[in-house]
């Protein structure tokens, strides 16, 4: 879900969308009628534009998001799966293909996936998206290519270049002249000969729309009569008898032109940046053109942007930059015409591997932040720089590459970084190479995606490397720390407790997540006592390094920890940690807190707040893919429709995760459950609903717990509205009763087994309903009310 609230990435466009009127409504209707739509047409026909327009249109029927994947800069068939599972945040499942994963994922979900540029990746992109689809039938698929997919099932709609009819009305001459409009305000077709010289600009390029922003953003310094010229001269200088009326080769005529006008620097930037997958930053361009002097890149940068052959996005921090696909392959033929792109391609690799690790430095403290957006921006660059130097033999630069990605994405669930660790391990060992126990650290996560025992093997061996003469590994204790984490997901919990405590003691940093781990550790086993002791420590600890991640993974393991002696203090932890996640744009913890309150908020009795604490954590399991964590969620929510007197929910939801046997082990009260809905239903009803429920694959498993949550939402507040006064809620009415009798809030949140931030929300709501403003007169109300 993006930070607005709208679910999804796809970007909103700042430009008109012009003469596609007609197209937008029968591309809805064939996502009506069809899994998958394909938008074909030639290059620079504007098909990416009119997806995104599109899915812009459509967005209210995709309750689970509307999704961009862009393959541009995806240059091996074997990396679609994962530029998928990335786009969507879905994370990988231990050995299974990472398509499967996504499937999974994606079955039952209202969503649309819009996967823009498959023409180089045909068969892959096919194929991806016909295992996606073949799972379900609720997903839709909006694709662009220059040919169609060959999926079975795949609607293909063709789009032509704009209409050339009606001269300077014509769809084509209106696009120019808003373009041209934006480099030269006031522009207009305002005499016969500027409207003539526009229309035969738009004619020559056969109304394909890059082509014609390319000639509109010439606008600047020339006349439409000299754009006209000079493009004519090099169409005709390109054309001969032996080319027919092909429009991809009109595009490549209007881009060579736009390349012909530029100055041998400015030739060299567009060189320079083709070699960038995803876009870049003046830093990284300046790095890669082996020149110090930004202020000169910036300008020609600049110029670049002005005629249109460089995008710049903008953003309160930093200024990115790209290239249309069309473009940048361009650049990238000149460029291999006169020099070795390698050397190239080589100091792309080097810059990403070095910034990697210098930011991998900056990680772990109050920049946790920056860093990760700069992994997150730049995922496509740290792919293809490690593809390459794997690929040419630069095992260091690999490892620099794939260790610090790794390092920092496993924090914002990059999880295809730590299995390019994984891969590397092998070659890297015998390279000897030495940021090598990073790698192996890295390695070690792997246990957040199912391969917990590799995981805890990769991890120990980072720790046997640590120290020793010639390597570099991370800080001390860090690498003991994820090792631990291995331990605890293949079930060793002793070995956990004994770890953690050890680099708990540490002195220096590691304190920030060790000491919030040795209390995880501690209240896992029983040793409650000692948790609790810890509690202020880790959240100074971490309060201290201002690392934003293990701020809030310390708040989550405070708050289990007090689960189990003091609920209100549970629900306080919690509190700050929610609040912190939000500040900070922190996922990892979202599921995990919901679910965890949920269950606190179930045993204490507070059901509707449960409900939708439940009900948050499964769709951020299921949006992340998560599918260990779900199966847990969904296994805890019979209980819950127990108590809300719902025996026939509750037997579905149990037969359902029958089907998973790691359910019972993550919750073993579910047996005991199980027999007293036998005595509660009778033993054919209960074998009716039982036989529902193993009917259901996991996503409809959960896309009926969430149905039944709203149900039950539903009817609790309808129950809650018939028996409050005054339109006060059930629990309103509780709160209320306590003020009259002169309880601080405090007091009314213990008694309650709420936090007294909830306690004084619904203080306040009690205000606005009874027209009062403090609690005296909120007390007379209550007093003096008809019985």
């Amino acid at each position: 879900m993006s930070r607005e609230g709208r679910r999804g990435n796809v970007p909103r466009s700042a430009t008109t969308l012009i003469g596609r009127d007609q197209a937008l409504p029968e591309i809805a209707a064939l996502l009506r009628a069809h899994q998958l739509v394909t938008l074909s047409g030639v290059g620079g026909v504007g098909k990416t534009r009119l997806a995104l327009a599109a899915a812009a249109e459509v967005d209210d029927r995709f309750p689970d998001g509307v999704w961009l994947v862009e393959l541009a800069p995806v240059g091996e068939p074997d990396a679609v799966p994962d530029a998928i599972a990335d786009a969507l945040g879905i994370t990988p499942q231990g050995h299974t293909p990472v398509i499967d994963t996504v499937a999974d994922a994606v079955a039952g979900r209202r969503l649309l996936i819009v996967i823009d540029n498959c023409e180089h990746l045909l068969a892959a992109s096919g194929s991806a998206i016909g295992q996606v689809l073949a799972r379900s039938e609720t997903p839709r698929v909006l694709a662009t290519s220059r040919e169609h997919l060959r999926v079975a099932g795949e609607a293909v709609m063709s789009v032509s270049p704009l209409a050339l009819e009606g001269g300077v009305t014509s769809d084509a001459v209106t696009l120019f002249v808003q373009r041209a409009g934006t480099v030269r305000p006031g522009f207009g077709v305002f005499d016969e000969r500027t409207a003539t010289a526009v229309v035969e600009i738009c004619e020559t390029l056969d109304g394909l729309p890059l082509g014609i922003e390319l000639a509109a953003a010439r606008m600047a310094a020339m006349s439409a009569t000299e754009v006209r010229d000079r493009l004519g001269d090099r169409f005709r200088l390109l054309t001969g008898p032996e080319y027919g009326p092909d429009r991809q080769l009109t595009l490549r005529h209007a881009v060579a032109w736009s390349f012909d006008l530029l100055d041998d620097a400015e030739r060299e930037v567009m060189r320079t940046a083709s070699v960038f997958a995803g876009g870049f930053d003046l830093p990284a361009l300046c790095a890669v053109a082996e020149t110090s002097d930004d202020v000169e890149a910036l300008r020609l940068l600049d110029s670049l942007v002005r005629k249109s052959l460089v995008v710049a996005h903008h953003d309160p921090h930093r200024t990115r930059y790209s290239l249309f696909e069309t473009i940048r392959t361009f650049a990238e033929e000149t460029f291999a015409q006169v020099t070795d792109r390698g050397d190239a391609r080589d100091r792309h690799a080097t810059h990403f591997g070095r910034e990697a690790a210098a930011r991998w430095e900056r990680w772990n403290g109050p920049g946790w932040r920056d860093q990760v957006d700069w992994v997150q921006a730049e995922l496509a660059n740290l792919r293809y720089a490690f593809r390459w130097s794997v690929d040419r033999g630069q095992v260091a630069v690999a490892t620099d590459v794939a260790a610090h990605a790794a390092l920092m994405g496993f924090s914002v669930e990059l999880f295809e970084t730590i299995g390019w660790a994984e891969a590397l391990l092998e070659e890297a060992a015998r390279a000897d190479v030495r940021r090598l126990p990073r790698l192996y650290a890295a390695a070690g996560y792997a246990c957040f995606v199912g391969r917990a025992e590799a995981a805890t093997a990769n991890a120990h061996r980072a720790t046997e490397l640590e120290g020793r003469a010639g390597y570099e590994s991370c800080e001390p204790g860090y690498a003991t720390f994820i090792e631990a984490l291995g331990q605890v997901y293949s079930g060793n919990l002793d070995r956990y407790v004994e770890l953690t405590g050890k680099i708990a003691a540490l002195p220096g940093t590691s304190r920030a997540y060790a000491i919030a781990a040795y209390v995880d550790g501690l209240q896992a086993a029983g040793r409650l006592e000692q948790a609790l002791e810890l509690t202020e420590a880790a959240v100074e600890a971490a309060r201290e390094l201002g690392n934003p991640y293990w701020v809030a993974y310390t708040w989550w393991i405070v708050g289990l920890a007090w689960s189990k002696a003091d609920p209100q203090r549970a629900l306080e932890a919690w509190d700050e940690g929610v609040a912190h996640i939000g500040q900070h744009d922190i996922r990892f913890f979202e599921g995990f807190m919901a679910r965890d309150a949920a269950l606190l908020h179930t045993s204490d009795g507070q059901l509707e707040t449960a409900l939708t604490l439940f009900d948050s954590s499964i769709e951020t399991f299921l949006r992340a893919g998560a599918v260990s964590q779900l199966i847990i969620t969904l296994a805890s929510l019979p209980a819950l429709f127990e108590r809300l007197g719902r025996p026939a929910v509750a037997g579905t939801l149990l037969g359902a995760m029958a089907r998973e046997p790691a359910s019972f082990h993550h919750v073993p009260t579910l047996s005991d459950l199980g027999e007293r809905l036998r005595d509660a239903l009778g033993e054919e009803q209960s074998e009716r609903v039982a036989a529902t429920g193993a009917g259901f694959d996991l996503p409809e498993a959960a896309a009926y717990a969430v149905h039944q949550i709203d149900v039950a939402r539903s009817a609790l507040a309808a129950a809650e509205e018939r028996r409050g006064p005054a339109g006060l809620t059930a629990r309103e009415a509780q709160v209320l009763g306590l003020v009259a009798e002169g309880a601080t809030t405090r007091e009314i949140s213990e008694r309650l087994f709420i936090s007294a931030k909830t306690a004084d929300n619904h203080i306040q709501h009690i205000y606005i309903k009874l027209g009062v403003t403090n609690r005296a007169a909120a007390t007379r109300w209550a007093l003096e009310r008809p019985k």
